[in-house]
């Protein structure tokens, strides 16, 4: 199709030049991230970290004040033989109230773990049950929070912003959108990111599951998968109360994973121009870190997860500590496997 002899067709392309997502990418590949691992050294690494951190959260953005926490027990009892629960709901800023499953197994060593759900019903399926409050089995995050409290860790899951309880069920009916879309822009106009506002949640419930008399303050964990893999990430390169995360099928490059079509939520203003996945990273080091991933998952591409990786062991190498980043890759997509991660917790809280 040439522009000078079929100038009114408006249904297709004439030129690349034409695409917006070529422009785009050609830019995004003319920046030079602030942060790189270039040239990152032990002596220097702790400066590096702390600069980082100061800009990865600047970029996450606007954030509501924390309120004290004051949870809200709504019930309790026993979940099956010798796991015990409690479910609550506590305020983590003004207006902001988030639903709670604590699961407390009998037999227990203090070791603690912050479960973050993916898309999907929120919290219950962590714990085996669908959104109507009806077991479920065959389901992709196969109940990891009910698995980590059978595996003698104190398990804490909760509804993410924009799922489960806490979405806006009338609008989405009204407008048939996703329960995400229009809270992220309204983040965004706020001057934040749906990104930066889970932090925000995922901090305050890491503080709330340090604070339960069941649970050591100083040996918490955190495991998700997909979003919930997102939080993971970002919460464990800015809080350093994260003694050991897992992060499943969410770790790979920002560069590669963003071509393919994503929820609004994964995307933070101006996080290109901070620096890439795999570099954040290293902010992690020397914590012990638990990459997991479906070899065959269809928006997280395994290639950009393994030379990812790989970055992230050049940061752990100076602290000689190679060892505590694990690969874990396994037939199948974009699921959560519980094959390695409570032996892995149970090492290194």
């Amino acid at each position: 199709m040439s522009i000078t002899t079929d100038w009114k067709i408006a249904n297709a392309a004439p030129s690349a030049g034409y695409e917006p997502l070529a422009a785009l990418n050609r830019w995004w590949g003319e920046i030079t991230p602030r942060f790189t691992p270039s040239g990152l050294t032990r002596a220097g690494f702790d400066d590096w970290k702390a600069g980082l951190r100061a800009v990865v959260g600047g970029a996450l953005g606007w954030t509501p004040e924390p309120l004290p926490l004051e949870p809200r027990i709504v019930a309790e009892g026993e979940w099956e033989p010798g796991i015990g629960f409690r479910y609550g709901e506590v305020e983590t800023a003004p207006g902001l109230t988030v639903p709670f499953m604590l699961l407390l197994p009998a037999r227990r060593t203090g070791a603690a773990v912050l479960c973050l759900h993916g898309h999907g019903d929120g919290m219950n399926p962590l714990f085996g049950l669908n959104a109507a409050g009806e077991p479920v089995t065959d389901e992709y995050q196969h109940s990891f929070a009910l698995q980590a409290a059978r595996n003698g860790f104190v398990a804490l899951a909760y509804d993410q912003f924009c799922f489960g309880r806490r979405r806006d069920f009338g609008y989405c009916m009204q407008y048939n959108t996703s329960a995400c879309d229009t809270p992220t822009k309204l983040a965004q106009q706020l001057g934040g990111s749906m990104a930066g506002l889970r932090v925000f949640d995922a901090r305050r419930m890491l503080t709330l599951l340090g604070e339960q008399p069941e649970a050591d303050a100083s040996r918490l964990g955190v495991a998700g998968i997909s979003g919930g893999g997102t939080i993971t990430f970002f919460t464990t390169v800015l809080d350093d109360r994260v003694k050991a995360a897992m992060i499943s099928g969410y770790f790979n490059q920002f560069r590669v994973f963003m071509q393919i079509n994503h929820c609004l939520d994964n995307f933070v203003p101006g996080l290109a121009r901070v620096a890439e996945m795999p570099t954040m990273g290293c902010a992690i080091a020397p914590r012990p870190l638990l990459i997991s991933q479906g070899e065959a998952d269809p928006i997280f591409p395994l290639h950009a997860t393994k030379t990812g990786v790989q970055t992230l062991r050049q940061a752990y190498a100076l602290f000689n500590a190679q060892d505590r980043v694990e690969e874990e890759y396994y037939p199948g997509g974009h699921v959560f496997s519980n094959a390695r991660v409570w032996d892995f917790m149970g090492q290194w809280l």
